[in-house]
């Protein structure tokens, strides 16, 4: 886990794992760069790895070993390029049918696959540049050069693939309008570990609350600026009655200690610390350093008796835990900016919030608890989320792009 590990990964894996279920579907194979970083664990270094039937990853190495944080791997972009097209003259008639580019980095390494040997690839944004600035901000040398890669990678992309209507329809024309013609909004699935149990949720969060039989508040977001996790701890200390009535848990990545998880983290952390600490909220608020998939399910599963889920991030590309949260049943209070206004709107509840306002926060949740008909609109919202985001819809809808754009040859 690191700052850069996020909901594109779970779209990713997701994603895989439905189209190599698919009949027409001869092999899946996820590239990425291989690297030797102890603490995250051997099994990044190994060049190939099976996930199962018709599914592998393979993994590039280049002369620099070491791990790189998002912002760091341009450096490493030219030698990756090679090492990529090295693979693919190396595969032959094995070289797959399409290919489909993850970020801007990605789709320079598929813009040169095409030039070389005509493959046709798709591109998905996740998350643009551009969107990270604020009215009247000008972009530093390093964030202006992605933004330039990402206006690149649409121009060059066969195909365009958007989660959300705010991504189809307004973050990828504003940055290349041109590019809105070859956009197709399809939204992905989620894989939820089965079975949550909200008992060994309250087990898990007793050592932290005073009441761990009290509805919980449940934020889950990487702990960097943007996901504005601060500003939901001074909402919730907005809110006496609340506080009453609900615990506020946020699990904000994956963490040793207080420090070493990397500039961003630990100021996130410090403040996520401090605001409880001047609002004197412990034992209201539950910070876990750990959580795996099944603590996440549990967790879901106690915030749908009676609780809330609470993005407030500065912007959301999409909204993965989000759609998660939905799924099982729990009333959302979401930021109105990105794709989770797309998701509200979609699965027919909700409340959106302006993430600039700790007091538009705060109103958020009291709306949410205010309703009496809250559960019973998470339950039918529930169902709406089901239906909309499925895994198995999304990889039927890519293989019929992935057929247009490549007519001749089986699907990838």
């Amino acid at each position: 886990m690191t700052e850069d590990t996020g909901g594109h990964l779970a779209y990713i894996l997701g994603a895989a794992r439905a189209q190599a279920a698919r009949e027409d579907v001869q092999e899946v194979t996820l590239l990425t760069r291989a690297f030797d970083e102890p603490r995250l664990g051997p099994e990044f270094a190994r060049a190939e790895e099976v996930l199962g039937p018709g599914l592998r990853i393979l993994r590039l190495s280049t002369s620099e070993r070491r791990y790189l944080e998002k912002d760091a791997l341009e450096r490493a972009l030219p030698e990756l390029q090679r090492a990529f097209l090295d693979r693919l003259r190396q595969m032959g008639a094995r070289r797959p049918t399409i290919l489909h580019a993850h970020f801007a980095d990605a789709a320079q390494l598929a813009a040169a696959a095409h030039a070389e040997f005509g493959i046709p690839w798709i591109y998905s944004c996740h998350s643009l540049g551009a969107e990270k600035l604020r009215p009247g901000e000008r972009p530093s040398p390093q964030l202006a050069r992605r933004i330039a890669r990402e206006r690149q990678a649409l121009e060059g992309a066969h195909a365009v693939i958007a989660s959300s209507r705010d991504e189809a329809e307004r973050q990828i024309p504003s940055l290349l309008p041109a590019a809105e013609g070859r956009t197709h909004r399809i939204g992905p699935g989620v894989s939820l570990h089965p079975g949550g149990d909200a008992a060994r949720a309250r087990r898990r969060l007793a050592p932290f609350l005073r009441d761990p039989d009290r509805p919980v508040i449940l934020a889950v977001a990487r702990p960097i600026p943007k996901k504005n996790l601060v500003a939901l701890v001074e909402a919730y200390a907005a809110l006496p009655a609340l506080r009453a009535r609900a615990n506020l848990v946020i699990l904000a990545g994956l963490r040793d200690g207080l420090c070493g998880g990397g500039r961003a983290q630990d100021g996130v952390i410090a403040g996520l610390f401090d605001a409880v600490d001047r609002h004197d909220l412990w034992g209201r608020v539950a910070l876990p350093r750990r959580h795996d998939a099944r603590d996440l399910a549990d967790l879901y599963a106690l915030a749908a008796e009676d609780g809330a889920f609470c993005n407030p991030a500065l912007h959301e590309p999409f909204g993965l835990t989000l759609v998660e949260a939905a799924q099982s049943g729990v009333p959302l209070v979401a930021t109105r900016c990105g794709g989770p206004a797309d998701i509200v709107a979609r699965i027919g509840a909700g409340e959106l919030v302006d993430p600039d306002s700790v007091a538009s926060i705060a109103a958020g949740l009291q709306r949410s608890f205010a309703d009496p008909a809250r559960l019973q609109k998470a339950r039918a919202a529930a169902l709406a989320a089901r239906h909309a985001y499925d895994w198995t819809a999304w990889a039927a809808q890519v293989a019929a792009l992935a057929r247009r754009l490549a007519p001749t040859r089986t699907a990838p």
